[in-house]
C-alpha cells in the first residue's frame, strides 16, 4: 500500500506566489506567427515595424480648395486675393492633393465668385494637409515585445502594411480529474458519486486567461493510472493540472508522483478555502495539483492557475479603470465637446514617502494618428465645458494597462533615433517592468519637457556654435538641477538623396540651386540648429534654400519625403537613410546623448539603461547599423546650474 503523503511546510499566500512566479519566469514561452486579423488579445513576441507609410500620399485634412501657398501670399481681410483657373482645385477630406498644390483652405474660409475664389488670408506650405506618414512612417517601431494586442493595435498594424505578427503561443493545459467517485455532469449521480464540474470551471478560467484546454478525462484512484496520465500529459502540455488527490488522504497520490518525477515547490498554502494546493514541475513543465472541493479548486486556480497561464504567454492583467493625473504643460481644447487626448504616464517620485503621483504626458493629437494610439498608456479626457487644462491641473485618465504595469515607466521626450527603439526593446525583454515610452519632439522641446517635470529623460544633440560643443552650454544655462549626460554614440549627419537622383551634391552650398527642393526639420530640433549654423557659416540666407520653411518632426519623415520624390534632399542621420534605401552624403559627426536628473542616477531603471548601453549586444547592434561611432559610448558628463558662468 502506498505511503500516505503529509503536507510539506505550508506557505503564506504571498510566499507561495513568489516561489511560483520565480519558477514561471525561468520558462521561455513558445512563439508562433499568426495573421494580424486573428491576433486580438495575443501577446507580441518581437517588435513590430511599419512596412509602409500611412497615408502614402499627401491628403487633404479638410473640405475646401487645394492651392499653391505661393499664390496666397499677401492675402488679408482688408486686401483679399482672387484665385482663378488652375490656381485652385476643390477637394474633400481625405482626397489626394493634386500635383502642383501644397496647401488646403477650408471651404468656410473662402467666398465663391463667378470669376473664381476669394481668399482672405495667406497659408503656409502643407497647411491643412495630412502629409505622407502622418499616422505612421515606414520603418517606425509600432509595438515592442510583450504587448497585448487590442483592436486599435490591430488597426494600426493593418494600416502600416503588417499582416502577420509573431506572438507567444497559447499555453496548452491538460486537466486530469481524479477519483473513483467522479462522474460527468451529464450523468445521474448515484449515492457516493460527485459530478465533475470543477474541470469545466478550470477550463473557463483558463480560456479567459488565454490558454487552450485538453481534457484528459477522469482517472481512477490508482497510483499506476494517475502516473501514466501525468506522464502522458507532461509530454504534450505546457501546464499539467490535476483536480483532487493533492491532499493527505489514503488515495491522494499526486504529491508522491510529482516528487518522484520532478520537484515540489509548495504543498499547502495558508488560504481558506484552497489549502491543499500543490505546486511543482515535472521535466520543467509546471504542475498544479488543485484541491477537489469546488471553492478550494476555484480559489487555488484563480491565485496560481491564472498566474501560470498568463506567465506562459508573458501577459499581465487587463485594465479598465480611471486615475487622476497631473499635466505639466498647458493643453488647449475647443469648448463644447469632450476631447480625448492620448497620453503616456510617468510617476513623479515622492520626496516625502507618499505614493508616487501620475503625470500625464500628451502624445501627438489628431483623429487619424494610429501609431499615437498604439503607443499610449491611457486616454485623458478634457471636459466639454473647458477650454483646456492649465499647468499642474488634474485630469481623469482612462488606463489602457493596469496601473501596476505603468509604475516603472520612463517617458523619454526628445530627439529621435532608431537606436532608441532598440534600447526600448532590450529594456522590455530584459527587465519586463521597465517600459521606455518614446516621444519624438526634438532636442530643445525635449529638454524643456525634462526641466518642467513632464519627461523623465531626454535625448539631445544641440550644437553650441561658439564652442563646437554639444548640449553642455545650453543645459548649464537653463537647468534648474544637476543633470547627467550619457553618451549613446557619435552619429553621422548628411544629405539624403533618392537612389535614382541625378543630383551631384557635395556640401551645403549646393542647396542654393533653385532647382533643388529641400525639406527641413522643425525649429528646436538639433538637426535644424546644426543646419542653420552651417548656413550661417557659409553665408547662405534661408530664403536662398527652396523648401527651407517646409518642416517635419523626425528623420524618418524627411527621409520619406525624399524617398517618394516630394523633396530632392534633406539633412538627417545615416541610419535612417539606410532604412529607407536612400543614398547618403556624410557631412558632419555629432554627439548624441541621453540626459536625466542626477538624482535619478542610482534609480534602478537608469542603472539598467546604463548596463544595456555598455553591453556588447547594444554596441554590436550600433556597429552593424553603420553611421555610429562608439568612441565615447557610455561616457558620463555633468551639467547644471553650478556650472553657470
Amino acid at each position: 500500500m502506498a505511503k500516505r503523503k503529509v503536507y510539506l511546510a505550508k506557505k503564506s499566500l504571498e510566499e507561495a506566489k513568489a516561489i511560483w512566479n520565480n519558477f514561471l519566469s525561468t520558462i521561455e514561452p513558445k512563439k508562433e506567427t499568426i495573421p494580424v486579423k486573428e491576433s486580438l488579445n495575443r501577446i507580441t513576441a518581437s517588435p513590430v515595424q511599419a512596412s509602409r507609410s500611412a497615408p502614402n500620399f499627401n491628403a487633404s485634412a479638410m473640405d475646401g480648395i487645394a492651392v499653391s501657398s505661393e499664390d496666397t501670399a499677401g492675402a488679408t481681410e482688408r486686401e483679399p486675393i482672387t484665385l482663378k483657373g488652375n490656381q485652385f482645385k476643390y477637394v474633400n477630406t481625405g482626397n489626394l492633393i493634386p500635383e502642383g498644390y501644397n496647401a488646403v483652405i477650408k471651404i468656410e474660409d473662402i467666398n465663391q465668385l463667378d470669376s473664381g475664389i476669394k481668399i482672405f488670408k495667406s497659408v503656409s506650405p502643407w497647411h491643412n494637409v495630412r502629409t505622407i506618414g502622418e499616422s505612421v512612417m515606414k520603418g517606425d517601431q509600432i509595438l515592442t515585445s510583450n504587448q497585448k494586442l487590442k483592436a486599435y493595435h490591430i488597426g494600426a498594424l493593418l494600416e502600416a502594411g503588417v499582416f502577420e505578427v509573431e506572438v507567444y503561443a497559447k499555453p496548452v493545459l491538460t486537466v486530469i480529474s481524479t477519483g473513483d467517485e467522479i462522474v460527468s455532469p451529464e450523468s445521474s449521480p448515484e449515492p457516493g458519486q460527485y459530478v465533475d464540474f470543477n474541470s469545466t470551471m478550470v477550463k473557463e478560467m483558463a480560456e479567459e486567461a488565454g490558454g487552450e484546454i485538453n481534457f484528459y478525462g477522469v482517472v481512477s484512484d490508482e497510483e499506476k493510472a494517475l502516473k501514466a496520465a501525468i506522464n502522458q500529459a507532461t509530454q504534450s502540455s505546457d501546464l499539467v493540472i490535476t483536480i483532487a488527490g493533492s491532499s493527505a488522504g489514503s488515495k491522494d497520490f499526486t504529491a508522491s508522483i510529482v516528487e518522484e518525477k520532478g520537484e515540489i515547490f509548495v504543498h499547502g498554502v495558508e488560504i481558506q478555502p484552497g489549502k491543499p494546493l500543490l505546486l511543482g514541475a515535472i521535466e520543467n513543465v509546471p504542475f498544479i495539483g488543485l484541491p477537489g472541493f469546488p471553492l478550494s479548486c476555484l480559489h487555488a486556480f484563480e491565485n496560481f492557475g491564472t498566474m501560470a497561464v498568463k506567465a506562459l504567454q508573458k501577459d499581465s492583467a487587463d485594465a479598465d479603470n480611471y486615475i487622476q493625473a497631473k499635466v505639466k504643460r498647458k493643453l488647449a481644447s475647443k469648448p463644447g465637446r469632450v476631447e480625448y487626448v492620448r497620453v503616456n504616464l510617468s510617476f513623479e517620485k515622492s520626496q516625502t514617502g507618499q505614493e508616487d503621483f501620475p503625470i500625464a504626458v500628451p502624445r501627438r493629437r489628431g483623429s487619424a494618428v494610429m501609431k499615437s494610439q498604439a503607443q499610449a498608456d491611457g486616454i485623458l479626457e478634457i471636459p466639454a465645458d473647458r477650454e483646456g487644462l492649465a499647468v499642474d491641473e488634474l485630469a481623469e485618465v482612462k488606463l489602457l494597462y493596469p496601473e501596476s504595469c505603468l509604475k516603472d515607466n520612463l517617458v523619454l521626450a526628445g530627439s529621435n533615433d532608431p537606436l532608441l527603439d532598440y534600447l526600448q526593446e532590450l529594456l522590455i525583454t530584459s527587465a519586463q517592468k521597465i517600459k521606455l515610452r518614446l516621444q519624438s519632439r526634438g532636442s530643445q522641446a525635449g529638454i524643456h519637457a525634462l526641466i518642467r517635470g513632464e519627461a523623465d529623460l531626454t535625448t539631445a544633440h544641440l550644437l553650441d556654435p561658439e564652442t563646437g560643443e554639444y548640449n553642455l552650454s545650453y543645459l548649464d544655462q537653463i537647468a534648474e538641477e544637476p543633470l547627467e549626460l550619457l553618451t549613446l554614440a557619435w552619429r553621422d549627419q548628411g544629405l539624403y538623396l533618392s537612389p535614382d537622383s541625378q543630383l551631384c551634391l557635395k556640401n551645403i552650398n549646393d542647396l542654393k540651386n533653385k532647382d533643388i527642393t529641400f525639406i527641413n526639420r522643425q525649429q528646436g530640433a538639433g538637426t535644424r540648429i546644426l543646419f542653420d549654423y552651417q548656413l550661417n557659416q557659409s553665408n547662405i540666407k534661408p530664403a536662398e534654400i527652396k523648401g527651407y520653411d517646409r518642416e517635419e518632426y523626425t528623420h524618418a519623415a524627411v527621409a520619406q519625403a525624399v524617398a517618394v520624390g516630394s523633396a530632392d534632399t534633406a539633412l538627417g542621420i545615416r541610419a535612417v537613410a539606410k532604412a529607407f534605401g536612400l543614398n547618403f552624403i556624410p557631412l558632419f559627426s555629432e554627439r548624441f546623448e541621453l540626459i536625466y536628473p542626477t538624482r535619478l542616477a542610482e534609480d534602478y531603471r537608469i542603472k539598467k539603461i546604463k548596463e544595456i548601453i555598455k553591453s556588447n549586444r547594444f554596441q554590436e547592434y550600433l556597429t552593424e547599423q553603420t553611421g555610429y561611432d562608439l568612441k565615447d559610448t557610455g561616457q558620463i558628463r555633468n551639467a547644471g546650474p553650478s556650472r553657470r558662468r
